[in-house]
C-alpha cells in the first residue's frame, strides 16, 4: 500500500489538531506551518476529515478546528479511510464482480491477507498512539 500525500499531510493534520485537543482549536494557519503544508491544499484535507466527521471547524477570533472525538477513540484506520478510500490492493477486494475468476484465484487470497493485515494494523492505532510516538521521540530527542 503506498499512501497519497493527502493521506500523509491528513494524518499529520489530525496530529496537530489532536496535540491541541484539550486548549481549543487550531487553526488552519498554524496547522499549515508546523506541519509544512501549503494551506490551499491543507483546506481541501480539512474538508475532507470535516465530511468524515473526524473534525469541525469552529467559528470567531479564536475559532479553528477540533477534534469530534477524543484521539484514543479515532484509529488510523478511519482516518486513512477518511482521505484514502479503500485500502485494497486489488480492485477485486472490494467488488469481486469485476473478476470473473475472483471466487476461486488463489492470488485474490493472498491479496486479501495482505489487505487484512494492513487493516488489523490500521485499527491498532489511535491518534493518541500517535502522540504518545512523537512525544517518545521528542524524549529522546533531549536525552543525556
Amino acid at each position: 500500500m503506498k499512501l497519497s500525500t493527502k493521506c500523509r499531510y491528513g494524518v499529520r493534520a489530525m496530529v496537530e489538531i489532536a496535540k491541541n485537543f484539550r486548549n481549543g482549536p487550531v487553526k488552519r494557519k498554524d496547522i499549515s506551518i508546523v506541519q509544512d503544508i501549503s494551506s490551499s491544499y491543507l483546506e481541501n484535507i480539512l474538508i475532507t476529515l470535516k465530511g468524515s466527521k473526524l473534525i469541525r471547524p469552529t467559528r470567531g477570533a479564536k475559532g479553528g478546528f477540533v477534534l469530534e472525538t477524543e484521539p484514543s477513540q479515532i484509529t488510523l484506520y478511519r482516518m486513512v479511510m477518511a482521505l484514502e478510500g479503500s485500502i485494497a490492493p486489488v480492485e477485486c477486494l472490494d467488488n469481486a464482480a469485476v473478476c470473473r475468476k475472483s471466487p476461486q484465484c488463489a492470488v485474490r487470497k493472498a491479496w486479501k491477507k495482505l489487505y487484512d493485515a494492513q487493516t488489523t494494523t490500521l485499527k491498532s492505532i489511535t491518534l493518541q498512539d500517535l502522540l504518545d510516538m512523537e512525544n517518545e521521540k521528542d524524549e529522546l530527542a533531549y536525552s543525556i
